[in-house]
């Protein structure tokens, strides 16, 4: 028995606008400092990418409202993560590789009915719907899928992070604290800022594949990015990228199976397959997942820059509802059945 539901709607963010900033001039010391530096500040830095991912000296666009700020300077806890670190995780899914670089960062493992098919993430602890996400400094939508069960994350419509290709991502600024004074009610746990890939040249590829070693969650995933020079003083950087994970099964000895009372009331309760493992709740759901995203951006003067970025995907998914027992409708199933919802989303 399959039970389906349709969620249509604008999964897809397409953002574009001009910006103008006033060109920085050197002082009138410039270039002072190298002249009569010691020869041994002169010596090459060690590589960052040897001793680890290094904070310093980036400047960050999120929870402050001064230009050229720095982690370092900043008076709030700026956690930045560049694209060697979500790559490093080697998770296709960006709420995975997040949850596995941010301590205070929890990722739903898996939901029921439609919860499960729109995994959210809590930080610090609060709603998912208390955590702003951001892409290139704007708001991003949330998804139609609420979360209507019980648990911690109960009531749940966040951003869908599943959406934003890993390959397309060039940081993450994660803003560890409220700032709900300056980005609103929906930031009081914090802000996660994506900022996309601006390179106008080279680009990276990627196929990735596994399962669970005790069975399940079978997954596969590729995913491309280019970045080009369509014109002068312009980019265009585009990431594709396509998926599919599989069930998987985390349920133990479903209660109500292994009554005495039960198994006299229906006996051909036993030879169901599985018994008695046959509630399907708990586990992953199975879905295939399809992703683009754009990022352009051309230098119209020295002062001005027009820009814009979108994002499209396509899933389609299923999950497993509660073990109906034998005694619904026992001429059709003898050994009762467990019902799916679908989902399509675009």
């Amino acid at each position: 028995m399959v039970k389906g539901f349709l969620h249509t709607g604008i999964a897809g963010l397409l953002t574009c606008g001009i910006c103008a900033q006033a060109a920085a001039e050197p002082g009138p010391d410039a270039g002072r400092d190298e002249d009569n530096a010691p020869a041994s500040a002169a010596a090459p830095a060690p590589d960052a990418a040897a001793q680890g991912v290094s904070n310093s000296g980036v400047v960050i666009v999120t929870g402050t409202r001064a230009a050229g700020l720095t982690v370092e300077n900043s008076a709030s806890p700026i956690q930045v993560l560049d694209a060697a670190s979500l790559g490093r995780t080697g998770q296709p899914d960006l709420i995975q590789a997040l949850s596995q670089n941010l301590p205070s960062l929890n990722a739903q493992a898996f939901g029921s009915d439609m919860a499960n098919m729109t995994l959210s993430a809590r930080l610090r602890g609060l709603s998912p719907n208390n955590t702003l996400v951001l892409v290139n400094g704007k708001r991003r939508h949330g998804t139609a899928n609420l979360a209507v069960l019980g648990g911690p994350y109960q009531g749940g419509a966040a951003a869908d992070l599943n959406y934003i290709p890993v390959a397309a991502i060039d940081r993450i600024e994660v803003l560890q604290d409220g700032a709900a004074a300056q980005y609103g009610t929906d930031a009081i746990a914090g802000v996660i800022n994506i900022i996309l890939k601006s390179s106008d040249s080279g680009g990276s590829a990627n196929v990735n594949g596994g399962n669970y070693r005790d069975g399940g969650g079978d997954t596969g995933d590729g995913m491309a990015n280019i970045g080009f020079a369509p014109f002068t003083d312009a980019f265009l950087n585009l990431t594709v990228e396509t998926k599919y994970h599989g069930f998987s099964q985390r349920g133990g000895i479903d209660p109500r199976v292994i009554d005495p009372a039960t198994i006299a009331a229906m006996p051909t309760l036993v030879g169901a397959p599985g018994y008695p493992y046959l509630n399907k709740i708990q586990g992953d759901a199975q879905y295939r997942q399809h992703i683009f995203a754009a990022n352009f951006g051309v230098d119209l003067t020295p002062d001005t820059h027009l820009y814009s970025f979108a994002t499209y995907g396509k899933k389609e998914a299923r999950a497993w509802e509660n073990y109906r027992m034998p005694n619904r409708l026992p001429q059709i199933y003898p050994f009762g059945f467990s019902p799916q919802e679908t989902f399509d989303e675009e």
